[in-house]
């Protein structure tokens, strides 16, 4: 696969795509499906991106894991004492906490840029809408796998050992890509028509983490802390990946929540995207 995207949209075949001109909940389906199909055009936009990122730095990709990893043991050292877990325990916590929520509000503040910062191929060429959201999504989920793996080289040190519980976390995988699609394809278009939206994501991010059990334990907490942790809706992401990592039971109410962002987000994105796409040129 070429790694520059100018050279693999070269290669694809010549195919004017026209859905963009058309309005309803069919053609923003076949936008998503025809963008899905056409994969090694935003693996290679992603790719690109990611080697930009890092392409003057002396380390390169090595700064993913450096800095996380600074995160996480300086987090674990200045707040390990407030919760009543052992040290190796809470270090689990917060890496897998961390590396999940930096991945979900990712696609949140990436959707609200993801047409915009997009316009130029949007203006001049007929490409999928979709396309950017795929390029998006690729481009934030390589440095999350990163991370994740090396979530579990440090638990291993710290003595975790792995449990056939974990593989459930495949599945929270699973339906957090599905999640990042309606997320970004959501966000994208109403940033695109009211550019305030960025600057107010841009401020609810600072609340939701101190408001999602990253840096502090869920089941240590009572009263009004628990109660704005169990309505925001990362903490159940969180718990459907972290628990099964961890070796603990998902609690149902968590896949309840999951399940229900899931499908109205779902709704909600293509009700929108089926009365909106035919103007985003209008608006990048």
């Amino acid at each position: 696969m070429d790694a520059h995207p100018n050279a693999t949209v070269a290669s694809e075949p010549t195919k004017v795509y026209s859905a963009q001109t058309k309005g309803g909940i069919a053609s923003a389906v076949e936008d998503l499906w025809e963008g899905l199909k056409r994969g090694s055009i935003w693996r290679a936009f992603a790719w690109d991106e990611i080697q930009h990122r890092y392409r003057r730095s002396t380390l390169g990709l090595a700064w993913i894991v450096i800095s996380y990893v600074i995160f996480v043991l300086a987090i674990t050292l200045f707040f390990s004492g407030f919760s009543s877990m052992q040290s190796g325990g809470f270090v689990a916590y917060v890496a897998v906490g961390y590396a999940v929520f930096g991945f979900l509000i990712g696609n949140v503040t990436d959707g609200c840029v993801v047409f915009s910062g997009a316009s130029t191929w949007i203006k001049s060429s007929s490409l999928p809408y979709s396309i950017y959201i795929y390029k998006s999504i690729a481009r934030s989920f390589f440095p999350f796998i990163i991370q994740i793996a090396t979530a579990l080289v440090i638990m291993a040190f710290f003595g975790w050992r792995p449990h056939w519980s974990g593989l459930l976390a495949v599945p929270a995988l699973a339906v957090f890509l599905l999640n990042a699609i309606w997320i970004q394809l959501f966000f994208g278009l109403i940033a695109a028509r009211w550019r305030d939206v960025a600057h107010l994501v841009g401020a609810l991010t600072r609340v939701l983490f101190f408001t999602t059990p990253i840096l502090w334990v869920f089941e240590e907490r009572t009263g009004i802390v628990r109660q704005v942790a169990s309505i925001n809706p990362l903490t159940h992401f969180l718990r459907i990946f972290r628990a099964p990592v961890l070796g603990d039971v998902v609690p149902l109410e968590s896949w309840y929540h999951v399940a229900s962002w899931t499908v109205g987000g779902w709704v909600v994105a293509i009700f929108l995207a089926s009365i909106m796409r035919r103007r985003l040129p209008l608006w990048v």
